[in-house]
């Protein structure tokens, strides 16, 4: 039996990570103490398995200042380790079993085993000990390829990713749901980079960014967090100043604060998709979300433009300030005016005694989300105008202008353009508002996502109703997968909902799924393309040679399978039931890169 499978036995998972398929290969407990060791040992070290079992690596290898990266969980690769004389290289996987700390994986290699670019962190740490770049949790290596070398499972956190699946990855390529690494232009440029806002995974982080040289050659760069969250910075500020003041306040009477920080509701993350078309458009939402201006949302009833509002104004500078919402469409047309830009004392008949303040000023610092733009009167179509225009307010039965600084995010599940052709909504509104669009697809549009998003479901819908769902039987996967969900993601939702008030037992059956699905469904063609291509092979044989059937084949589950996990080539590799390394080494075999 192989490693990944002795490991498997033991309980430590090692799919998809990219371990060494050669080398001395040994699992490691929290304690760093050997607890599975393969019989390579004696080839590499002259002693048998069973003579290092219970050992820590320490005392059969001279870790020296690696040993303490292990402990705190960081992934290294291609790293120098001293066997008495000898000069070998290693790399450390730290694994992890429900969230928590599971030991981790070793590997002794050879130097004709490791890359040319090797960026030893030994060296490095007598270079910098007395330097930043190299200090604190979070922290991330990468060569002068753009490779990592190195990071801390802390780094990973804020990612929601392991070390581990990230270690050996392009940087460029290794960020879920965030900007770009800036680890290969701070090495282009050779220049630090400090305390610059970057988006990680949907959150607006401060990092520092340093280039690495040693005797004056540029080897690498480094990179470090040092807030997850923008607001913790704020948070930070606003204690500083409470103690740089408390001298002030003793002389003067106490009066109250707000706190003006306020937390978002959701973010990138809180959007659920794995195709193509939704990572693209993640991708695209945090780039507009850096940006200070407004944006329109489009998209049918139901596919989450709300979500979306959300998500750019987390991903956003505003991320600190409030969000706030008017539906246009729920608002009666005589109280629209006061309720979006407020009222001054005595303004009409009834008003509240010293007046009201209105959306746009209480959104004043944050995102003002104008939902259902298209049913706004065209009276206030003109009012709306002049605020996005000028950038300031007056109150109803006011007379002093307010200024304001909020972002506005408009949504339609109209075509505003033909509203405009036919003199139903303003044209020079129509463009201030579309300076910049985000087309969310319905939910038929990306069928691969029904999937996921189910899962999520029952698991929220689980909590909610105190159940230990599973999963759906093969046949109400299979409805769900053929319907075409008029009302997209809300019309899932439903659905699962519904369901849970059915099921009966640990699966979902096709019978606890609403009329509309089971009607609709049945009654969709399953595509054919599998049997044809499985028809294409055969008819190639004898006419070509086994080898050239079976790789073609191969090629075509190699491809099923990256669409299936919408591009993510780990998920792919799960999918296959091979490594990351085995896919790549594939890809590479089939021009698939």
């Amino acid at each position: 039996m192989d490693m990944i499978g002795q490991a498997k036995e033991a309980d430590f998972n090692l799919a998809g990570l990219p371990v060494p398929e050669e080398g001395w290969r040994v699992l490691l407990d929290n304690d760093q103490r050997i607890v599975l060791c393969g019989e390579e040992s004696f080839r590499w070290l002259g002693r048998r398995p069973e003579e290092l079992l219970g050992q820590r690596l320490g005392q059969v290898l001279n870790l020296g200042l690696l040993r303490a990266y292990m402990v705190r969980g960081v992934a290294f690769r291609d790293q120098p380790v001293w066997v008495g004389d000898d000069r070998y290289y290693c790399q450390y996987l730290p694994l992890r079993r429900d969230g928590r700390p599971a030991g981790g994986c070793f590997t002794l290699l050879h130097r004709d085993q490791v890359g040319r670019g090797t960026l030893e962190v030994p060296e490095l740490l007598v270079h910098f000990a007395e330097g930043g770049e190299l200090a604190g949790d979070s922290l991330i290596l990468v060569d002068t390829e753009g490779t990592i070398s190195l990071i801390s499972q802390t780094f990973a956190d804020a990612l929601e990713l392991s070390a581990a699946e990230m270690l050996g990855r392009p940087v460029l390529e290794a960020y879920p749901n965030s900007n770009p690494s800036r680890l290969p232009v701070v090495m282009e440029r050779g220049e630090a980079e400090e305390a610059e806002p970057h988006i990680l995974n949907g959150r607006q982080a401060i990092v520092s960014r340093y280039p690495l040289f040693v005797d004056g050659k540029m080897v690498g760069a480094s990179g470090k967090i040092l807030f997850r969250d923008a607001s913790q910075l704020l948070r930070a500020a606003e204690k500083v100043q409470v103690q740089v003041s408390q001298p002030l306040a003793k002389k003067r009477p106490a009066r109250r604060r707000s706190a003006g920080v306020h937390c978002y509701k959701y973010d990138c993350n809180s959007i659920i998709g794995q195709s193509r078309v939704m990572k693209t458009l993640k991708e695209r939402l945090l780039r507009i979300a850096a940006r200070p201006s407004n944006v329109l949302l489009l998209g049918e009833s139901g596919t989450g433009k709300e979500l979306f509002a959300h998500a750019v104004h987390a991903a956003s500078r505003r991320r600190s300030g409030p969000f706030v919402r008017v539906n246009c469409a729920a608002i009666p047309e005589h109280l629209l005016e006061s309720e979006l830009f407020g009222y001054v004392d005595g303004a009409f008949t009834g008003a509240r005694k010293g007046g009201q303040v209105g959306k746009f000023e209480q959104a004043h610092g944050g995102t003002v989300f104008l939902d259902e733009i298209s049913d706004m009167p065209l009276l206030m179509q003109a009012k709306l105008l002049r605020v996005l225009q000028e950038r300031e307010i007056t109150p109803l039965g006011g007379t002093e202008n307010r200024s304001l600084d909020v972002r506005v995010i408009a949504a339609t599940n109209v075509d505003l353009e033909e509203r405009v052709r036919d003199g139903r909504f303003r044209a020079d509104l129509y463009y201030r508002l579309n300076v910049v669009s985000l087309e969310i697809p319905p939910l038929r549009r990306r069928r691969e996502d029904i999937y996921f998003i189910t899962k999520h479901l029952i698991d929220n819908f689980n909590c909610s109703f105190g159940l230990a769902v599973e999963d759906l039987e093969e046949e109400a996967w299979q409805l769900l997968q053929n319907y075409d969900f008029p009302g997209n993601v809300r019309e899932l939702r439903n659905a699962i909902e519904s369901a849970f008030n059915l099921v009966d037992g640990p699966l979902i059956r096709a019978a606890d799924l609403p009329d509309a699905i089971r009607r609709s469904g049945r009654g969709r063609p399953v595509e054919g393309a599998g049997a044809a291509a499985c028809e294409q092979l055969l008819a190639d044989v004898g006419r070509r040679s086994l080898q050239e059937i079976l790789e073609d084949l191969e090629r075509q589950l190699i491809v099923a399978s990256l669409e299936r996990a919408g591009g993510n080539k780990l998920n792919a590799a799960h999918v296959l039931g091979i490594s990351r390394p085995g896919l790549y080494k594939k890809l590479n075999k089939y021009n698939l890169q």
